[in-house]
């Protein structure tokens, strides 16, 4: 039960309330199931006050230092929190909808639960904030800094979050619909089981975001950034695309088996890459996809070196069998050569093209291994990330290209 005495002293002359809280810093006001509603609270100093199920509709908090305040299931709907300090308060389940936090400092707080309906963020800080289950419908976020902050779970259907930096942030199973996310910034962040219905991204950057069991339906995504989305499970190998779109359809074909079989006599535009790509080989990764892009080629990379306990075998020959192509990049580690090795006679129509790096160590199988199979090329040796820019075009994708060509012409003579 609250303090009459705190009570009282809040709501008579603010400067006499933080006079006392300044010589009274040991004291934790407990101002709890107290009715503060529509007072003029702005710039008052109620740290870590125990405000749990008090009544602040459309209280004037604006400017208050609110740090570690505990507002558990208390009713703020409506009130003024422009720029006011709630770094790590305590909003759970509380009625917050309509209320103002533009420019405020809400990060690390806690909001599970919460109803934020039509609150407006904008410009706010929730880094590392805690929104599980909030209910965000028509909240104003514009340019709110939401990065590492969880929204596991809520709803944000109609939401504004344009140009807001949700890097990293834990989206999974969030409700996206009809939202706007134009230019916002979801690098890194988890979108797993997530449904974007209708949802603008134009603009957006979504480059390693997790998107496995996303659900896409009518998402604008007009100059969009999408780049090594990652479209598996937690627990199974790392696999990267560059659309939301090609995470769907993939997705769908490794999950689906009936499925796959329907799509497969489509060719998409997409390259397999297999290989094992520690810190250290990123930049040859990395130069790989670059040079696949340039050429208008979407890499699907399956990287070794991630761990996983899915069969990477079942993979590489799904995934072979709708690439335009697969390069194999066998540097340092014998279960590339293994894994194509296991695989490679169930490709027949489609070129592969193993690579090594010149001073990488062991490749496997030795080259003349290959030879058997006409659709392998040659293996290609490159010196360093710089090289393998520079000649990848005419050493790689040209004789790819030109051997798909050529498979495609025996085919249709039925040889």
């Amino acid at each position: 039960m609250a303090n009459a005495g705190h009570i009282d002293l809040v709501r008579d002359r603010l400067a006499h309330w933080n006079d006392w809280r300044r010589k009274n810093t040991k004291v934790v006001p407990d101002l709890a199931g107290a009715d503060l509603s529509e007072l003029n609270l702005s710039g008052a100093n109620l740290a870590r006050a125990d405000l749990s199920g008090a009544r602040l509709s459309g209280t004037n908090l604006s400017g208050a230092n609110l740090t570690r305040a505990k507002f558990f299931r208390a009713d703020l709907s409506q009130a003024d929190l422009t720029k006011a300090n709630l770094f790590k308060a305590n909003l759970s389940q509380a009625d917050l909808a309509g209320a103002n936090f533009n420019g405020a400092d809400l990060t690390g707080a806690f909001l599970v639960r919460a109803n934020l309906s039509g609150a407006g963020f904008i410009g706010a800080c929730l880094k590392g904030a805690s929104l599980g289950q909030a209910s965000l419908f028509r909240a104003k976020l514009a340019k709110a800094v939401l990065s590492q902050a969880s929204f596991f779970k809520s709803d944000l259907s109609e939401a504004d979050l344009s140009g807001a930096d949700l890097e990293g942030a834990n989206l999974q199973e969030a409700v996206l619909e009809r939202t706007n996310l134009r230019g916002a910034n979801l690098a890194n962040a988890n979108l797993c089981f997530a449904t974007l219905l209708k949802a603008d991204l134009t603009g957006a950057v979504l480059d390693n975001a997790a998107v496995h069991g996303t659900s896409l339906w009518d998402v604008n995504t007009a100059d969009s950034r999408q780049r090594d989305l990652d479209i598996m499970p937690a627990q199974e190998p790392v696999l990267s695309v560059d659309s939301l779109q090609t995470a769907q359809l993939v997705g769908m074909l490794l999950h689906h088996e009936k499925a796959r079989y329907e799509v497969f006599s489509i060719t998409l535009n997409t390259v397999l890459v297999i290989g094992r790509f520690p810190p250290e080989r990123k930049p040859v990764l990395q130069a790989v996809k670059d040079a696949f892009r340039r050429h208008d080629y979407s890499p699907l990379v399956l990287d070794f070196h991630l761990p996983g306990s899915g069969d990477k075998n079942e993979i590489v020959k799904t995934l072979g069998r709708m690439s335009r192509f697969v390069v194999a990049d066998l540097t340092g580690d014998r279960r590339i050569s293994d894994t194509l090795d296991a695989v490679v006679h169930f490709l027949p129509t489609i070129p592969i093209q193993p690579i090594g790096q010149a001073d990488g160590g062991g490749q496997g199988l030795p080259d003349s291994h290959w030879r058997k199979y006409r659709w392998v090329l040659p293996l290609w040796r490159f010196r360093d990330p710089e090289d393998l820019a520079a000649r990848i075009g005419r050493e790689v994708v040209t004789p790819a290209e030109e051997k798909a060509a050529e498979i495609r012409q025996k085919m249709s003579f039925g040889v």
